[in-house]
């Protein structure tokens, strides 16, 4: 099993710093009650957020759209700025939730606890749970997520610290909390943004790096099946980074880990990608 992460030690909720060991929400709230929310996190060093926090803005306001919240683009950044004093020394992941109240308010809540220690690789397991790439909130990234709790709950019984999931239709989707990446004979591919799975911030950017570093890398539809030829696996999300996959619990597929070839090559494409961004000037 994994351990537990470390506890949330900032909460900020409609601008207000409050007790992280103390009860901040309503339980009336149609946030509480029905799971209605979205929500972005990402990592901040030392007062410094990821230098993709616009892509995480402009997620969020797509996320509200689908949702029906009203927040337009511009509003994650504007309202980090009253929390980042916050998280000046260490580093820290970041989470802001953004929940529905009543008679149509929406509350911005601001957690923040310990960055998780970087992984060397992953296990994952292939999960019995279905996307529906048809879903009109297919997309979006909610607080509903029971059945992605559970999801990766069986994986992490199977000794795995992810699970993977297939469309309705059986092709490759997505991770629980994660996208996916194989790297095939002809070059790395990902499931496309038409089979229901989340726009990830670090898939894109894991994208646009091997564009940059002329690797090729192809957004396809992936059979199950792929996993058992891919040379090499890896999982991406906006805190772990680009984590390649040690083993598939229940698969023959033998996989390097931390020891691919082609795995040294996409870090430092990955590493040289967020130097550039981190130089370019934001607006």
């Amino acid at each position: 099993m994994e351990p537990v992460q470390d506890p949330t030690k900032l909460v900020q909720f409609d601008g207000q710093l409050l007790d992280a060991e103390q009860p901040v929400l309503l339980a009336s709230l149609p946030g509480v009650l029905r799971g209605e929310g979205i929500f972005e996190t990402f990592v901040v060093h030392d007062g410094v957020p990821s230098p993709f926090l616009e892509q995480h803005d402009k997620r969020l306001a797509h996320s509200a759209k689908l949702t029906g919240f009203d927040v337009a683009v511009g509003r994650l950044q504007q309202s980090f700025a009253d929390f980042q004093p916050l998280v000046q020394e260490g580093n820290w992941r970041v989470r802001l939730t953004v929940l529905r109240g009543l008679e149509e308010q929406q509350h911005f809540l601001w957690t923040a606890g310990a960055e998780p220690a970087p992984r060397r690789d992953a296990i994952v397991q292939v999960s019995d749970f279905r996307l529906d790439p048809q879903n009109p909130i297919a997309g979006a990234k909610t607080i509903s997520r029971v059945d992605l709790q559970v999801a990766r709950s069986k994986a992490q019984t199977a000794g795995a610290f992810e699970a993977i999931m297939c469309t309705t239709e059986g092709d490759l989707a997505e991770g629980t909390s994660s996208n996916i990446f194989l790297w095939l004979e002809d070059g790395l591919h990902t499931p496309p943004l038409d089979r229901g799975i989340l726009g990830g911030v670090t898939r894109q950017s894991v994208i646009e790096a091997c564009f940059a570093a002329k690797i090729p890398v192809f957004e396809r539809k992936l059979e199950l099946e792929d996993l058992d030829t891919a040379v090499e696996v890896y999982i991406t999300n906006a805190v772990i980074g680009l984590v390649p996959v040690a083993k598939i619990v229940g698969r023959p597929t033998s996989l390097p880990g931390a020891d691919g070839q082609h795995l040294r090559m996409l870090l430092a494409a990955y590493r040289d990608y967020l130097a550039a961004m981190s130089r370019t000037p934001t607006a």
